[in-house]
């Protein structure tokens, strides 16, 4: 049997030790969220169904089925940094809005057999400097466009059409391709090619999401749907402000590359990576996928298309210019 002082001297070497990383605070796991019941067309999807199932009205998501909010009333955290591996950032010059890219060669597309079809093969492609905007163009950049008379006012296809939700720093929403190139022409701008718009997500990295990880992140880095499972929309019966997942961004610092809103570019759609630019066509290209697309339509090499007269409330765009 120990004497009393020998039982004071273990005591006090047990408190002494490590705490074991067993009992480390471990971040909890971002809660269920409420959100639109509703499907999205997504990459591969058939130009016969894409751009009608992009329209696809939301379903009241929350329990009293408020349409105020942006977002539901617990928005979930970001995701542990650990579950995604770090992205290379590359220091940027930014200036009204926009984010230089210093352009360069990189790998656009993707090799793995199980993308879709229209992601691939890969294909190495050189890209000069240019801007892009750092958000999408939002409500209010919009806004100001139409009162200058110089875009047309988004018609309401929806009741998720953000232009009428009177917040200004939601993305425009529910806008065609032709309203989306008056937008840019308008503020001296243009929509960015297609190989701009996936150097701008990616880098010359070959990474899957904007933030370099494996995989989507539960509503912690983007705003799609919350899984590939389910119809509910990280962002509830809206997309969400723009830059409210700034764990997302790119490696240019971009916001919202995947997700929010899908993305019209200036390209023609072709079935094809080794399509890319043509010079006509029935669709444009949409990237990024949007609040109502699937995790996995809204990847750095994602494609979708949208015709002339596509106008979801999951379409949107962001411009870009020369250097």
């Amino acid at each position: 049997m120990r004497s009393p002082s020998s039982q004071r001297r273990l005591i006090v070497l047990a408190f002494a030790l490590p705490i074991p990383l067993a009992f480390a605070e471990a971040p909890a796991p971002p809660p269920a969220t409420p959100g639109a019941n509703a499907s999205a067309g997504g990459a591969g999807a058939s130009p016969a169904a894409g751009a009608n199932a992009k329209a696809t009205e939301p379903a009241p998501s929350g329990p009293d089925g408020d349409v105020d909010g942006d977002e539901p009333e617990h928005a979930p955290p970001p995701s542990p940094a650990s579950k995604h591996p770090a992205v290379a950032r590359v220091a940027t010059v930014t200036k009204d809005g926009m984010v230089r890219i210093p352009g360069g060669r990189f790998t656009m597309g993707s090799d793995d057999t199980k993308a879709p079809p229209n992601e691939r093969p890969s294909r190495v492609v050189v890209v000069s400097p240019f801007w892009i905007d750092k958000t999408e163009v939002t409500v209010g950049a919009y806004r100001a466009c139409v009162e200058r008379g110089g875009c047309p006012r988004p018609a309401r296809t929806s009741a998720s059409c953000t232009y009428d939700l009177g917040d200004a720093m939601l993305p425009v929403s529910c806008v065609p391709w032709t309203s989306a190139h008056a937008y840019c022409a308008a503020t001296q701008k243009r929509l960015p090619r297609e190989v701009e718009w996936e150097l701008a997500a990616r880098g010359t990295s070959a990474i899957k999401y904007p933030w370099g990880g494996a995989g989507a992140s539960g509503c912690g880095t983007a705003v799609t749907l919350a899984s590939e499972k389910t119809q509910r929309s990280c962002s509830g019966k809206r997309p969400a402000r723009v830059g409210s997942r700034p764990g997302g961004a790119s490696p240019y610092g971009l916001h919202d590359m995947s997700g929010n809103v899908e993305e019209w570019v200036a390209d023609w759609y072709g079935e094809a990576v080794s399509d890319l630019s043509p010079r006509a066509g029935a669709s444009h290209v949409l990237r990024g996928g949007g609040w109502l697309s699937l995790p996995s339509q809204a990847k750095t090499t994602s494609r979708n298309w949208g015709s002339a007269r596509e106008m979801g409330p999951n379409v949107g765009f962001r411009c870009a210019r020369d250097d």
